[in-house]
C-alpha cells in the first residue's frame, strides 16, 4: 500500500497527464466488480443486458468509464430505484456529462475562464444562501437516526397503515433516505475546506 505522500504525488501525476493512465487502465470482470463493490455475477448480468459495456479494445476487460457507470448504477439501486430506472438515469447523467465536457473542451480559453468564474460566483452565492437557510440543529446523524427509527417501526409492523396521501411508511422512509443522501452530498460540497 502506498504511503499518503506517495499517493498524493501519484494523484498529481495522473492529473498532470490528463488522465492518460486512467484512460488505459483495464480490469477483468472480477477485479472491476471488486473495485465497484458489486458481485462478478451482477457485473456479468448487467453486461449481458447491455447496461454496461466492456472496454472496446479488450475481450472482457472494463475501463474506468464502464466502472464509473457500474458504481453509479449501484448507488441508484441502493437508493431504491429499479435496475432499469437506475440504468436509464445513469445513461442520461453520462450523456449530459459527455456533452458538457465536449462543449467546455471546444471553448476558447478566454470564454472558458469567464464561464468558470461565473459558475464559481453562482456556486458561492448558493453556498451562502444554503448556509443562511440551514437550521443550526440539523445534522445528518440526527436525520439518519430518524430514518433508522422509521425502519425499525416498519419492521415491527407498527406503521402498517397508509398516510393520507396513500404512501406507506416504507415508501416514506425510502424517499426520506434518498433526500438525506442528497442533502449529505450537498453538505459535503459546501463544507469549508481547512487550509
Amino acid at each position: 500500500m502506498a504511503e499518503p505522500d506517495a499517493r498524493d504525488a501519484l494523484a498529481q501525476v495522473l492529473i498532470a497527464n490528463d488522465g492518460e493512465v486512467l484512460s488505459r487502465l483495464r480490469l477483468s470482470a472480477a477485479e472491476a466488480a471488486r473495485v465497484c463493490n458489486v458481485t462478478p455475477r451482477q457485473l456479468i448480468y448487467w453486461t449481458k443486458k447491455g447496461l454496461v459495456k466492456p472496454s472496446a479494445d479488450g475481450d472482457h476487460d472494463y475501463d474506468v468509464y464502464a466502472m464509473e457507470r457500474v458504481i453509479r448504477i449501484r448507488q441508484a439501486l441502493e437508493k431504491g430505484y429499479s435496475l432499469e430506472k437506475a440504468a436509464g438515469m445513469v445513461q442520461r447523467e453520462m450523456t449530459t456529462l459527455q456533452a458538457e465536457a465536449k462543449r467546455l473542451d471546444e471553448m476558447p480559453a478566454d470564454d472558458l475562464e469567464h464561464e468558470l468564474r461565473t459558475r464559481l460566483e453562482r456556486m458561492e452565492s448558493r453556498i451562502s444562501e444554503f448556509r443562511r437557510a440551514l437550521p443550526a440543529t440539523l445534522t445528518i446523524a440526527r436525520l439518519r437516526r430518524a430514518v433508522a427509527s422509521l425502519a425499525r417501526l416498519e419492521a415491527q409492523g407498527t406503521l402498517d397503515g397508509h398516510h393520507a396521501n396513500g404512501d406507506t411508511a416504507k415508501s416514506v422512509a425510502l424517499r426520506l433516505g434518498r433526500a438525506i443522501d442528497e442533502l449529505e452530498l450537498l453538505l459535503r460540497e459546501v463544507q469549508p475546506t481547512s487550509v
